[in-house]
């Protein structure tokens, strides 16, 4: 049995080492809308094969990212028991790894009985924006004990892994405690990560196989085969490390933890979390406990609304390319409060960043994450109905004061001025067209004044928005306000600027040709001229040394004599 004492004072450590790491710069997160007008959406996946974001609600209803809107892809609410509310529902979606050939996909849910329910369904052959409802099969039921049965502690994600088998979390049935002790009991299948092959599409029991590694496969041991791993309360959230394979299992605590779990592939075959013996790294229930323990968690936070929570939801270990910051840090979050923690391994140990839901850009009621096909993540807000890209916004120290953007003939200029600049890299300039979805545009080199101004061509009509991506030398990213334009809609005759001072330069922006342009005081006098050879674009004309203060009207005159009058001041 492992050492508690020793890990209390691992995690000293770590809380140690987390505080001593914080006073540099560990990522801080934020949440950006991508898809909002869902109901209760609890889970969220991409389709090998086919690209797209598919969104699980609780009632049921599986449906389809289309751009900022969705597609209805099928409704299993007929077979689910309380598809409304608590911890029932459709809790879990799942595509088979050749999904693009052969377009089976499974859920997990509370079937009509209460009972844990793995079920298989295949696309329409034809469209595939549809699912035959008429092709759904019920692989495994896992029945809930209680009388009445316990509605709570259902688990559950389903995830394929890479070698090609289908993963399921399994809660310990419910209730409080576990008082069945089911999740150390290898003859039960709650309180478990399973695994089994669904590869063969068997339309006829059984529906599955087991994989002849499974550490419990042996027909004479006594023990459930689809047993992977034990010793889980609630597992509601997990996943592998895209690029490790490792574990991540986040386990909702009892009445005082919640706890994070890393292992390796070989190390959770047939390893014991340690529920109900202990709770997180502290003492529970150890009767009957000697030597089972072997996997302890690698981070834990307390039952409290400043400091931690009351449910966690697991997430992901960030493997994508936008945010090199965030590279290698595990995510989790707590349902009830919103906190958020951050987990990595700097060789040596496990260091975990704490960032409270007061800092802002985060939020609570967070039923769980979905990673992209490049490895970014995304946020599954329940309470909020919508879907959030997760982003990388606080880890440079870099102050704009200032940021605009002003529509032109032809093309938006847009100008800022930071008041402090350490350690930065460069400035993406980032467009969209819808606010959420932002593309690169430019990027600029820092300079001593502190002061920018950019050019963007662009014939677009209509709204668009700018930010700037602020990166920093240690390829860590923050974000500006969005600044938001009518593109398009500029003035024929464009004069900046409006203020000036004598011997000032005055521009003109025109797209048609120039005779000439006049400088006129208030009482309509000529004070400057300059003739043009029909040139247009950015022309420009100077006011005099000797001019007084005041308003003045500057003339334009086209090749066709016609006239475009503007009004500057002179200081």
């Amino acid at each position: 049995m492992r050492n508690r004492y020793a890990i209390i004072n691992l995690l000293t450590i770590i809380i140690f080492l987390s505080l001593a790491h914080k006073i540099q710069a560990q990522p801080t997160i934020a949440y950006t809308p991508v898809l909002s007008g869902l109901s209760s959406p609890v889970d969220a996946v991409f389709a090998p094969g086919d690209g797209r974001m598919f969104i699980a609600q609780q009632n049921g209803l599986i449906r389809i990212r289309n751009g900022s809107s969705f597609t209805n892809f099928i409704n299993i609410n007929s077979v689910l028991t309380n598809p409304g509310g608590g911890e029932q529902g459709l809790l879990s979606l799942a595509f088979h790894p050749d999904y693009g050939s052969n377009r089976y996909f499974f859920v997990l849910y509370t079937g009509s009985t209460g009972a844990i329910t793995l079920a298989r369904y295949q696309r329409n052959l034809t469209d595939p924006n549809i699912a035959d409802i008429s092709s759904g099969q019920v692989l495994l039921s896992i029945a809930k004990p209680g009388n009445p049965y316990y509605t709570n502690h259902n688990g559950g994600k389903i995830i394929f892994g890479a070698d090609g088998f289908l993963y399921i979390s399994t809660g310990d049935g419910g209730s409080g405690g576990d008082p069945g002790n089911l999740s150390q009991n290898r003859t039960s299948l709650l309180g478990k990560m399973l695994r089994i092959d669904v590869n063969g599409f068997a339309t006829a029991p059984p529906f599955y196989t087991i994989p002849a590694t499974n550490p419990y496969a042996s027909p004479v041991d006594g023990f459930a085969d689809e047993i992977f791993s034990y010793g889980l309360r609630n597992p509601w959230r997990w996943s592998f490390d895209k690029q490790t394979g490792d574990f991540w299992i986040a386990d909702v605590g009892q009445g005082l933890w919640e706890e994070i779990n890393n292992a390796t592939a070989s190390r959770a075959n047939g390893g014991n979390y340690g529920w109900r013996c202990f709770e997180g790294a502290h003492n529970y229930n150890t009767g009957g406990c000697t030597g089972i323990d072997s996997i302890s968690p690698v981070s834990e936070y307390g039952h409290n609304g400043t400091t931690g929570g009351y449910s966690i939801t697991g997430g992901y270990i960030y493997r994508g390319s936008v945010f090199p910051s965030l590279q290698g840090y595990y995510m989790a979050v707590d349902y009830i409060t919103g906190h958020l923690w951050l987990v990595r391994n700097n060789g040596t140990n496990w260091q975990t960043y704490f960032q409270s839901l007061s800092n802002g850009g985060i939020t609570n009621n967070v039923a769980g994450f979905a990673e992209g096909p490049t490895g970014e993540l995304y946020a599954v807000s329940r309470g909020g109905g919508r879907i959030d890209s997760v982003i990388v916004t606080g880890t440079v120290p870099v102050i704009i004061q200032s940021f605009a953007a002003i529509a032109k003939n032809g093309f938006n200029q847009l100008s800022w001025h930071s008041s402090t600049e350490i350690n930065l890299l460069q400035y993406g300039i980032e467009v969209s067209e819808d606010g959420v979805q932002f593309s690169p545009v430019k990027n600029i080199t820092p300079n001593a004044s502190r002061t920018y101004q950019f050019n963007h061509a662009t014939l677009f009509r209509g709204n668009l928005f700018y930010r700037l991506a602020i990166e920093n030398t240690d390829g860590s990213v923050q974000y500006s306000n969005v600044v938001k334009l009518k593109s398009g809609q500029a003035k024929p005759v464009l004069v900046y600027p409006t203020l000036t001072t004598k011997a000032g330069i005055i521009n003109v922006e025109i797209n048609e040709p120039v005779k000439e342009i006049l400088l006129l005081n208030s009482n309509g006098q000529l004070i400057n001229k300059k003739t043009f050879n029909l040139q247009q674009g950015i022309l420009q004309i100077t006011v005099p040394e000797n001019a007084s203060q005041g308003m003045y009207l500057l003339r334009v005159v086209n090749n066709q004599n016609k006239i475009y009058n503007e009004k500057i001041m002179v200081r």
